[in-house]
């Protein structure tokens, strides 16, 4: 039998609300948005809860879908269960299985051993936490950045901003953007937060077609005429990762898709090795390793031209993209989500 706290009823409710409005970089569940009700209570309630986790859906991927879908919250990132990949002659899906058991053996998949995967298998299945951490976005953790696209959270006549760049922050970071001053480009001020205008990081900021902000990140002002405390909405954040992203060898590397799918992960020596048993492309291996010279020094481009810097074609999804050590890692060839394997084309969304 659990006991009472020695707090009083009213302290643990002050704490309790304290860590609910106190700002995050990554705030439940991911920021605290001016737009709509975003905090603890959007996705955990205190009592009769439809879960063991206090969860206000009786399923995590129930949880997660009720804003990731083509009419949510975050739209932007839409993930249905028509979307789950069917790895066959058919090429049905987009995105890596969820709500299934980690266990297949047609795809070399066994259950994770990491433990903060393994403890996330949810009825024995992979849910999107099983991978993600809804509540923390590091660049430790690796994978691609992402800026979002502005929203108002207002309703004034001023023209919808725009963002750009590559994001660099330590950690996921939603930006509100506020007009402090009316008037044209060029006339119009502004200012911004990062922690939902409890503090403003920069003011007095002079509007233009393109303006700096930090990490990588900018924002543009179209033509037209902005009104004073017409606000906007966008975030820079990395994916969630629950675990940092394979890098480095398969003996002693970080590895995230290798936990699960390590019955395929092999370096070039057991490639050449035949061993009576299902053969994969060698990962955790340096690219031209051991002058075998059937490697290129560098990855072409999905176009066949030399990849650069988001590639030659200006389509960052289709590169093929090695690790800090010129490593190649599941992630060189395979997307995990928005993945439709058509080289000539963006990846969504």
């Amino acid at each position: 039998m659990r006991t009472r706290s020695l707090l009083s009823t009213s302290s643990a409710l002050a704490l309790l609300l304290a860590a609910a409005v106190a700002p995050r970089a990554s705030h439940p569940p991911h920021w605290l948005s001016q737009a709509t009700t975003t905090d603890c209570s959007s996705c955990h309630i205190p009592h009769n809860a439809l879960g063991g986790d206090l969860n206000t859906a009786a399923n995590n991927v129930n949880l997660c879908q009720s804003c990731h879908n083509a009419a949510g919250s975050a739209s932007a990132m839409p993930l249905n269960n028509s979307d789950i990949a069917s790895p066959s002659f058919l090429e049905m899906g987009t995105s890596h299985a969820f709500g299934v058991n980690p266990v297949n053996a047609a795809f070399g998949a066994a259950s994770p051993a990491a433990a903060p995967m393994s403890s996330r298998l949810l009825g024995g299945r992979v849910v999107c936490s099983t991978c993600h951490d809804q509540h923390a976005a590091n660049s430790a953790d690796g994978g691609t950045p992402h800026i979002s696209a502005p929203k108002k959270t207002t309703a004034f006549t001023s023209p919808l901003i725009t963002s750009s760049g590559t994001y660099s922050g330590a950690i996921g970071v939603w930006y509100l953007v506020e007009i402090s001053t009316g008037g044209a480009v060029g006339t119009a001020r502004f200012r911004y937060s990062k922690d939902n205008g409890a503090t403003w990081f920069a003011s007095n900021l002079l509007t233009a077609a393109s303006v700096a902000l930090d990490s990588g990140v900018s924002v543009g002002f179209p033509a037209g005429t902005y009104v004073v405390n017409e606000r906007y909405e966008f975030y820079g954040s990395w994916p969630f990762l629950r675990v940092a992203l394979d890098s480095g060898d398969n003996a002693t590397g970080a590895k995230m898709c290798r936990d699960c799918h390590g019955a395929w992960t092999m370096d070039y020596a057991a490639l050449e090795t035949f061993s009576g048993a299902s053969q994969g492309h060698p990962v955790g291996a340096v690219l031209g390793a051991n002058g075998r010279g059937y490697d290129r020094g560098v990855p072409l481009d999905g176009n066949g031209a030399a990849q650069g810097s988001g590639g030659a074609d200006a389509n960052r999804t289709n590169d093929l993209t090695l690790d800090a050590t010129n490593r190649i890692q599941c992630y060189s060839c395979h997307g995990v989500h928005f993945a439709d394997s058509n080289t000539t084309t963006q990846d969504g969304p």
